[in-house]
């Protein structure tokens, strides 16, 4: 009983957000200012024996208290598709400095893995 519970804890604990820092000004190869938007976007979830996914969160709903239960929905192209959503939210036209990693974190001696997938980017509007 107490298996399952810990389990169902870990299946909420996975997560998709998108943090993004406003109005910030770059310059052009003309010298002109640019408006530009920073953002860094991470989904996490959570396997047992680093093969079957208990949870992770849902990258159709980031910033929200939702997880897909027994989906791996860690991979870079979730994290693409919820970029590409943010950049047309925010009238985007290009992306630059784009840079991912995929994180796996080991908990209980291998029983549990952690799993994070991290993408930042610049938007230029």
């Amino acid at each position: 009983m107490r298996l399952i519970a810990l389990l169902s804890v870990f299946a909420m604990a996975g997560c998709a957000t998108i943090t993004t820092a406003h109005n910030y000004h770059g310059v052009n190869v003309e010298g002109g200012e640019v408006p530009i938007e920073s953002v860094v976007i991470e989904n996490t979830g959570w396997k047992i024996f680093d093969l079957i996914p208990i949870g992770g969160g849902d990258p159709q709903r980031p910033n929200s208290c939702s997880c897909r239960l027994f989906e791996d929905t860690t991979t870079l192209q979730n994290n693409l598709d919820m970029l590409d959503k943010e950049m047309k939210s925010v009238g985007a036209t290009r992306i630059v400095n784009l840079c991912s990693r995929k994180i796996d974190e080991s908990v209980f001696i291998l029983l549990l893995t952690r799993t994070a997938c991290r993408t930042s980017a610049v938007l230029l509007k």
